[in-house]
């Protein structure tokens, strides 16, 4: 492939695939783009698509003023891109449990090898169909990522993006089908509201992206399988970008994503609402057309990501119970969650900010049979939803609504509802031992399931009043398997239910609905639920040992939970609202120190929009804390009062050396507030140098710029400037 010029339309690229005709495209305004069409009918019977190869030099120079602009800028030439040693490859993994971050040169993230199913809770569909094309060429390590592919060199930044999210959301404004020749960016999830999975409308939606990099080459694969393509039909679209710093490519970022009104239906939940005049006027229960009448921000606040301000919070069952809940104990907690001065009281609620009350895994008989274990709970889930409305409250319930367990009432009344494989076999869809063991998906592309999630949605939300639905292991969604129903390929099954489910964004009442992603494939989940888990589950644990010695690369733990929130903090407020799980003051039932449950309550307030507690409400200040550490309300007082330095901060985050893993430094939009960040088991150093120090002012008084080293103990996190 070669092209040395970028018309005002297009160029066409030689394509390695011959029924693929690859173009660039750049609309004034609009971002340089690679568009895939098909040159002919297409049916896809493999599970991975090949769209096309580029060279990192090819995209630059495809790129041209855009790219010497930004190389003027960042005092960094673009030809260290291409060099492995001197770069760092951002690569995002699957779904939210999957690794995300910057890897330098030999680095990948790892995966189980000993209890291989682990891996199924990260792992693409088609993973071994991409680990086979990364053989293909004797290289068993390159790079595979999904969704975008970034490379830093210093502050220059390149990065190749699916623009399957701003597309969507263009086509639910326009109607527009997969065919078009343009794009639009539009609005939020609520533009869907109503659409009924029409076909025109679901034709937008194109087969999630993955992308293969060997040293200075970029492979491209659609996971289409099962699907058909039409002549001239456009295949998958590729935005490039390239900026000077991180928050110039935040900024290109939050624009192809049409940021600026894309989490529209979720400011009522907002806690900060006198920081953004429009969110402070959106009260909850307006409609999508009301909220449209509210005055557009000006032109500055267009061009930042940072519209979007304060944070989502709460109160979940999960690790202060885990299943062992009933209606007694969630009682209890709904009961002490206003009596004293702990987080979700002192912070949201006795500000006047709304709070979540959500009830976790354990309420239900199994999974997949989604109705009120008639022991725990034997008033049912409305009664609770209700006394949690009488706290002025927001009822949250979790689901998994895509598994079932081999044991459940719905497998043995509905087996033929089960996604299976070839050989007839239930496709295995995870393996949870808190659960027994094996747990399967359903097939959505039968019509009968579809009617059946309708139903329960319709009763979660109708019937029994939840207002918050944490939905889990979204990724079944899009497991592979031989579908039954409809035709199509498995991202297309998955938009249309998921289009069904945000049917229910609004209760029949008018009332707003939230739904938190998790688990979730990112690109093909972000149109819709853009309130997602930024990485693998917290623990009340640093580390998870066993988990880590297999090679656990979605463990639930603290240290990895973190790597997930700072490897997708572009994304944060541009594409999605990460929730990065819980944070922990408590001093009992966790081996958290206070530096790093410091640590993880920064994180999470730096690099997410979302707070939720699992402490129990009813025991808070207690117990006595361990010698030497703060009891919980004095952490909690402590970590409220940074909370209040950091409101009204956008943080970005980078990885601070090529050779040493798991230590960043990060820095305020305004660079006022900086420091270092030290996941790893080792004392690191925090070197401030670059671009970075240079673009960082020098400060007075109390507050001063540090030397050009200074020392970073592990688990723990330096901060200047707040």
């Amino acid at each position: 492939m070669r092209t040395s010029r970028i018309p005002a339309r297009h160029d066409t690229i030689e394509s390695m695939n011959p029924h693929i005709e690859a173009t660039f495209q750049r609309l004034p305004g609009d971002a340089l783009k690679i568009v895939f069409r098909a040159c002919e009918d297409v049916r896809c019977d493999e599970p991975l698509l090949e769209l096309g190869e580029f060279e990192v030099s090819e995209l630059c120079r495809a790129l041209g003023d855009e790219c010497r602009a930004a190389e003027s800028a960042s005092g960094v030439q673009a030809s260290k891109l291409k060099d492995p040693r001197s770069r760092f490859v951002l690569v995002n993994g699957w779904q939210s449990w999957s690794f995300a971050g910057e890897l330098a040169g030999s680095e990948r993230p790892r995966r189980a090898f000993y209890r291989r199913a682990l891996n199924l809770f990260v792992d693409h569909p088609a993973e071994v169909a991409l680990r086979q094309r990364a053989r293909r060429f004797g290289r068993r390590h390159d790079h595979i990522s999904h969704f975008l592919l970034g490379l830093r060199a210093g502050e220059l930044r390149l990065m190749l993006v699916s623009d399957n999210v701003g597309r969507c959301a263009g086509a639910r404004a326009q109607g527009i089908g997969r065919s078009e020749r343009g794009a639009a960016l539009g609005a939020g999830h609520g533009a869907l509201q109503g659409a009924q999975a029409g076909d025109s409308v679901l034709d937008a939606y194109l087969p999630p992206l993955s992308f293969l990099l060997r040293d200075t080459t970029v492979r491209i694969f659609a996971y289409a399988e099962g699907a058909s393509f039409a002549r001239g039909e456009i295949v998958g679209r590729v935005a490039v970008l390239i900026a000077a710093d991180y928050f110039a490519l935040k900024d290109r970022l939050g624009q192809l994503w049409g940021a600026t009104r894309r989490f529209d239906d979720l400011r009522w939940l907002l806690s900060e609402g006198a920081t953004n005049e429009a969110a402070a006027e959106a009260a909850p229960g307006k409609s999508a057309a009301q909220e449209s009448a509210v005055a557009a921000p000006g032109p500055e606040a267009l061009s930042r990501s940072s519209f979007f301000r304060g944070l989502i919070g709460g109160y979940a069952s999960w690790y202060n119970h885990y299943t062992a809940i009933d209606e007694r104990i969630i009682g209890e907690d709904l009961e002490s969650i206003t009596s004293n001065d702990n987080l979700v009281h002192a912070y949201f609620i006795a500000r006047g900010r709304p709070a979540v009350f959500q009830i976790d895994d354990g309420w239900e008989r199994t999974v997949g049979d989604w109705q009120p274990h008639p022991e725990k709970f034997p008033n049912g889930m409305a009664r609770i939803a209700w006394r949690i409305r009488e706290e002025g409250l927001v009822p949250g319930i979790w689901l998994a609504p895509f598994l079932l367990m081999p044991g459940s009432n719905l497998a043995a009344a509905h087996p033929d509802w089960i996604l299976r494989d070839q050989r007839g076999a239930p496709v295995k869809a995870g393996w949870n031992p808190n659960w027994g063991g094996e747990v399967w998906a359903l097939d959505l592309s039968l019509s009968q399931v579809e009617a059946y999630l309708v139903e329960l949605f319709d009763t979660v939300v109708n019937t029994w009043g939840y207002r918050y639905l944490k939905l889990d292991f979204l990724y079944a969604g899009l497991m592979r398997g031989v579908f039954q129903g409809r035709k199509g390929g498995a991202w297309q099954h998955y938009a249309r239910i998921m289009s069904r489910i945000l049917e229910f964004a609004h209760a029949r009442d008018g009332s707003p609905v939230a739904f938190l992603s998790c688990g979730a494939p990112i690109e093909s989940t972000a149109p819709f639920m853009p309130l997602m888990r930024s990485g693998a589950d917290t623990r009340e644990h640093w580390e998870w040992p066993e988990a880590r010695l297999i090679g656990h690369q979605g463990r639930p733990s603290a240290k990895v939970n973190m790597q997930g929130s700072i490897g997708r903090s572009l994304l944060n407020k541009t594409l999605l609202l990460c929730d990065p799980d819980v944070v922990f003051c408590r001093t009992e039932r966790t081996s958290l120190k206070d530096t790093e449950k410091f640590l993880v309550g920064m994180v999470a307030a730096m690099f997410g929009s979302q707070i939720m507690s699992s402490d129990d409400p009813a025991s808070f200040g207690k117990s006595a804390p361990p010698p030497g550490r703060l009891d919980e309300e004095a952490f909690t007082r402590q970590l409220i009062e940074w909370y209040g330095r950091l409101e009204g901060k956008e943080f970005g985050a980078e990885r601070s050396q090529l050779r040493i893993r798991d230590v960043y430094h990060f820095f305020s939009r305004d660079r006022k507030i900086y420091g270092g960040i030290n996941l790893s088991d080792r004392e690191g150093v925090f070197v401030l140098g670059g671009a970075s120090a240079a673009a960082l002012p020098r400060m007075t008084g109390e507050s001063v710029r540090p030397s050009a080293a200074a020392p970073l103990p592990r688990h723990s996190l330096l901060i200047f400037g707040a």
